[in-house]
């Protein structure tokens, strides 16, 4: 047994290590800020510090988080020669006697990696969102993200790409750029996995997937009513996610399960019991209303995510709340935005959400709100909505729109209790 102090254990990745470090028998410290996020759920037994009342050991083992590799705290650490390791350093150490699978793309590493994890139903799964899974095996299952390269530590036995959608502009400079990362995790990985209608490569190591008849493994997908249906392979699955891009999804989940030797009738049993990740199409009705709260923070996740709540409720008006994540993204790809946002029948803006990683830019931010023309959302605009009758009320974005969520259905509950008295 040891005691693990994670700087910055709130963070998605983090509060997942630190469960599984939990689970494993270790003691668990922490320090983040003082705010509570999704992320929390299931660390109640930790010791969790703020930054203004930490109490620092030579005694603890140090795992900093990829956020904050520069800050002060870290810096301290390593001043005074602590035993410590970053993020990715300490999972290739702590979990280097496992066969590894990362799972990676610009959209969908989420879910996929919980999908796959649970078709699986074996080895330890680290989930992007704070989740994980722990069952006996010899699997290392990891949602591997592109940002500040950061896949590129890893060395897995499988690799599974998604897709390559251009993000993270603070980083990478270029879409060329961004996509070179893949390939080079593409080159390092044993076997490789990956959306070749995005990505065609034809090399040793690598299978394709798409729909596409280029590539090694093709598949079609169909919608019948509330219905997602994928053929592959000569087989047909019913899968719990309305769109095609749960549709690829699904499809790397499947060829990682059909890699390791798990057959069709098990993954078709264990797809009926699987449940979408947290801030994944989290989904609540109340009063002839249906309330979402995503993720979806990218102009493609955005229209991706509208395409499915059209295909769920097509008669329904559809509002978004959105909460726009680093200046950088919003800038960069702030026409893209604005033609995903537009979709929408209604469209409110939050403020946005700046994490350590950018500075705040308020002059930018309000230049680039100007330009995108959706108005603000407030208390007055939030009690409009409350009334609305046949609405679909979406709150989208990464950073903490789920509060505005939270607080929406507390509203809307209280609201009814009162109609219902009387």
């Amino acid at each position: 047994m040891m005691l693990f102090y994670l700087v910055g254990i709130k963070g998605a990745g983090m509060s997942a290590l630190a469960k599984i470090l939990h689970r494993d028998g270790h003691l668990i410290y922490g320090v983040d800020v003082s705010e509570n996020f999704y992320t929390n759920t299931g660390m109640q037994e930790m010791v969790i510090e703020d930054f203004s009342n930490m109490k620092l050991k030579s005694s603890y083992f140090y795992i900093v988080g990829n956020a904050y590799e520069q800050h002060s705290v870290t810096r301290y650490i390593r001043n005074m020669h602590f035993r410590f390791l970053l993020y990715p350093e300490f999972l290739n150490f702590y979990f280097r006697s496992k066969r590894w699978i990362c799972i990676s793309g610009s959209h969908g590493k989420t879910t996929t990696t919980k999908l796959t994890a649970h078709l699986l139903n074996q080895g330890i799964a680290l989930i992007g969102n704070g989740e994980i899974q722990y069952q006996k095996g010899n699997l290392f299952l990891l949602e591997s993200c592109e940002y500040k390269n950061t896949f590129l530590k890893y060395h897995p036995q499988i690799a599974v790409v998604l897709n390559v959608d251009y993000d993270h502009p603070d980083f990478f400079k270029s879409e060329r750029e961004y996509r070179n990362s893949f390939l080079k995790l593409i080159q390092q990985s044993r076997i490789s996995i990956i959306n070749g209608d995005e990505l065609p490569l034809s090399q040793e190591g690598v299978i394709t997937f798409g729909r596409k008849p280029e590539n090694d493994i093709c598949f079609t997908y169909e919608v019948a009513g509330q219905e997602s249906r994928v053929r592959i392979l000569n087989q047909y699955f019913i899968i719990p996610m309305l769109g095609v891009h749960f549709a690829y999804d699904f499809v790397g989940a499947y060829l990682v399960c059909k890699l390791l030797g798990i057959s069709d009738v098990v993954i078709r049993n264990r797809l009926n019991s699987f449940q979408m990740p947290n801030r994944r199409l989290e989904n609540v009705s109340s009063q002839d209303q249906e309330i979402y709260c995503d993720y979806a923070h990218h102009p493609s996740e955005i229209k991706a995510f509208y395409e499915t709540i059209c295909l769920k409720h097509p008669n329904h008006k559809k509002i978004i709340i959105f909460e726009p994540h680093t200046i950088s993204r919003l800038e960069t790809f702030q026409t893209q935005f604005k033609e995903a946002l537009s979709l929408f029948d209604e469209c409110y803006m939050t403020s946005l959400f700046t994490s350590c990683r950018e500075v705040h830019q308020t002059t930018k931010e309000q230049k680039i709100y100007q330009y995108l023309g959706f108005p603000s959302y407030s208390e007055e605009a939030m009690k409009k909505l409350m009334e609305q009758k046949s609405v679909v009320i979406c709150f989208l974005g990464a950073g903490t729109n789920d509060r505005n969520y939270q607080k929406y259905l507390t509203k809307k509950r209280k609201n009814k209790s009162i109609e219902t008295f009387s």
